[in-house]
């Protein structure tokens, strides 16, 4: 039973991280507005941009972390939710590297519509080290949070005692 607890914190810190990380770059994309998220009329992503997701994605992360240690019971969850970033993240790395460049992409609407912002996905270049970066703070954000929420529980703990 213990074994599903976690499994069920592990997935859930995913989710948590998952849906954070969708909603916070969604709203970041419109609150800096394309002007700052790409640099010129290109499809390059600009330090700003680089800069939030970085950030955006250490407290997605310590928020999953603690997500998953909270629902798991246990530690576990959270060192189990930050395996699963460390493999995803890896494999993310692994397949942005080997991306087929488009080399001649659409040119980049100077205002851009709810449909033009659907396009980033498919022609936006972060660079390779935003990845990288990504998912190693992604796990010391998971692990900070898993830790946070041990020391608040044995806290809490000591002080009914």
């Amino acid at each position: 039973m213990k074994f599903f607890r976690i499994l069920f914190g592990v997935v859930l810190g995913y989710v948590a991280v998952a849906l954070m990380v969708s909603i916070g770059m969604t709203l970041g994309a419109f609150l800096l507005g394309a002007d700052r998220v790409f640099v010129g009329d290109s499809w390059m992503t600009s330090n700003v941009w680089n800069i939030f997701a970085l950030v955006l994605s250490v407290i997605c992360a310590f928020f999953g972390g603690f997500t998953a240690a909270w629902w798991g019971g246990r530690s576990a969850s959270g060192y189990g939710l930050a395996v699963v970033l460390l493999v995803f993240g890896s494999l993310q790395i692994v397949v942005d590297k080997n991306r087929a460049i488009d080399l001649n992409p659409p040119p980049r609407p100077t205002t851009m519509s709810l449909s033009d912002w659907s396009l980033t996905g498919k022609y936006a270049r972060p660079p390779l080290w935003l990845a990288v970066s990504s998912m190693s703070l992604g796990v010391v954000g998971v692990v900070a949070g898993t830790r946070h929420l041990s020391r608040r529980k044995g806290r809490l703990n000591q002080s009914s005692q």
